[in-house]
């Protein structure tokens, strides 16, 4: 299940949570990491996440169940979906579809405290 807590989040910020997916009995099938993805029109990400009219958010799968997506435009619809990738990498069936509707917002960012989750397009850590 895919959440938002925008508009809350406030000025170019969204929180995106979801719950971990199931493990399965086959080890090449668990979740290695998530893949966001965004659309300005209804249903489009939803129904094929992989599209021309979406957006990969991430650049590499997200391992935990939450990011914060920081490139967001004033006054704007964006439809959210999120992927389970396999450590097979496969993909899996996109989420729900949930519309995250941007506010004409000029608050400062610097006033805003630091997301519990770290950034959707964040390179991958080196360890």
């Amino acid at each position: 299940m895919l959440k938002s807590s925008a508009p809350a989040t406030g000025h170019h910020r969204v929180v995106l949570t979801w719950n971990a997916s199931a493990q399965s009995v086959h080890p090449t099938d668990n979740a290695a990491g998530y893949c966001l993805y965004r659309s300005k029109k209804k249903d489009v990400a939803a129904k094929n996440a992989i599209c021309s009219e979406c957006e990969q958010i991430n650049s590499v799968p997200i391992v935990g169940t939450g990011c914060v997506d920081d490139l967001v435009q004033d006054r704007t619809l964006y439809h959210y979906v999120v992927t389970a990738i396999s450590l097979g990498g496969m993909s899996s069936a996109s989420s729900n579809e949930i519309p995250v509707k941007i506010p004409d917002n000029k608050q400062n960012l610097a006033s805003l405290a630091a997301p519990p989750y770290p950034l959707c397009r964040a390179p991958a850590s080196s360890k």
